[in-house]
């Protein structure tokens, strides 16, 4: 040790100086460096970005997430139910810190808070974080969470089209909040008092009216077939999407119900973001080539990438997925990792045939199958994400009689694990 420093001493001082300098220089660009380890959510969020930014959450747990304000696209095709998924198990793997960043604009501008609060992505993120930092500066959590009160009031009066930004409604149970059991899917404040399913059917049309949907965008027995399969999905997410494995409550969870009105203009670009989503890709452009529109020369005939509506509906939950739960009530699994890819496979087949036929009497008897007619009738393309499963089926082909979901991605056969479970429906409306 002698030695070191008699040679250190006998450098020139300039030199001393330089290299103290350096280190420094060093340690004042450490936040910058830290910068760098942040996960960064995708901007362009559909189902296949949200996947590789899932491998990378469960990669690297316990980093920071960085969000920016405004998200493309809006989370089209189902993919707002995938990213609160995301976010919740990037919530769960790290149980302490759960540091949210944003931009600096989110601090300074109040409209760009109201703005990363009116989407349901955004009210995720806030609820689940644990610490907000806007460039490297904290930002009250509790100030943070103000954006969402208009939203969540407008949940529990029934003012559907105030409750998010844009063309869109939502319907979201917090947890421990304190109008965690919104008024227009429960009977009264407490689990297990979900409304019954007539209550649906005026949900559901009540909701369409404000989202400007014609009322002959749906007849009658879809509109029957489609309030009792959103029945019957929600019930499955209050029943089993506030507990873990064990049957212990979650301290943080959410479950819901999103609509979205997507007006599909550029099905190109759309087509071009979705990347290897061969499933999404085709089922717009079947869209696109079969709609028509009106020219002042002439009469009605089909144009290929006219534009059209999508309506989406989509039902989720952040609890231990279809799989998980049905096998930890059949043979006591707690883990994933106690259960095969063709064992969970099989028990997402028999909880949707289950929990679709709970009861025949809401499908008049007929359960699956009725609800299967109605989505064949509307050409609907629904998905299914829960625990190590990303499942797609298109209603639309001529050869879909039955429920056969398929793997969404040819190039993911092993999805990461995500938390909870999502569905997620999606047809043309005039």
């Amino acid at each position: 040790m002698g030695g070191k420093l008699e040679k250190l001493e006998q450098r020139p001082p300039h030199t001393i100086f330089t290299r103290r300098h350096e280190v420094l220089d060093k340690i004042s660009q450490y936040p910058s460096f830290l910068a760098k380890q942040v996960l960064i959510f995708p901007s362009n969020y559909l189902a296949k970005p949200l996947e590789d930014f899932l491998k990378k959450v469960r990669q690297s747990p316990g980093q920071a997430m960085r969000m920016p304000i405004q998200l493309r696209w809006g989370g089209g095709l189902g993919a707002t139910a995938q990213a609160i998924q995301v976010i919740a198990t990037w919530a769960c793997l790290e149980d302490s810190s759960r540091s949210l960043r944003l931009p600096e604009s989110f601090a300074l501008q109040k409209a760009s808070r109201e703005r990363f609060g009116s989407t349901v992505t955004g009210m995720a993120a806030l609820y689940f974080a644990n610490e907000i930092v806007c460039e490297s500066q904290p930002f009250s959590r509790f100030e943070a969470l103000e954006v969402m009160v208009p939203r969540i009031q407008a949940m529990q009066t029934g003012a559907y089209r105030d409750t998010l930004r844009g063309h869109g409604a939502a319907l979201c149970c917090f947890i421990g909040a304190k109008n965690e059991f919104l008024a227009p899917l429960y009977a009264r404040p407490r689990a297990g008092e979900v409304r019954e399913v007539t209550d649906f059917r005026v949900l559901l049309t009540r909701v369409l009216s404000q989202l400007s949907i014609r009322d002959d965008a749906l007849n009658e027995g879809q509109l029957d077939y489609l309030s009792g399969l959103l029945y019957q999905l929600f019930l499955n997410a209050d029943e089993h999407g506030s507990f873990d494995a064990a049957g212990e409550r979650y301290e943080k969870g959410l479950r819901g119900i999103a609509l979205r009105v997507l007006t599909v203009t550029d099905v190109k670009s759309l087509v071009e973001v979705a990347g290897d989503d061969a499933a999404f890709k085709a089922y717009l452009i079947k869209q696109a080539f079969t709609t028509k529109a009106k020219h002042p020369d002439s009469a009605i005939e089909q144009t290929p990438f006219a534009s059209f509506r999508l309506l989406e509906i989509s039902v989720f939950d952040t609890g231990p997925g279809l799989g998980l739960r049905w096998l930890s009530e059949q043979s006591g699994c707690r883990d994933y990792s106690e259960i095969s890819h063709e064992q969970e496979l099989s028990a997402v087949q028999t909880c949707f045939q289950k929990h679709a036929t709970t009861k025949a009497s809401q499908f008049k008897g007929q359960g699956l199958s009725m609800a299967l007619q109605a989505l064949k009738r509307l050409n609907a393309f629904m998905t299914l994400r829960t625990g190590r499963l990303s499942l797609y089926q298109d209603f639309s082909r001529s050869d879909t009689t039955e429920f056969l979901p398929k793997n969404r991605f040819t190039s993911l056969r092993r999805p990461a694990e995500i938390a909870g479970t999502s569905y997620s429906i999606c047809f043309k409306v005039a």
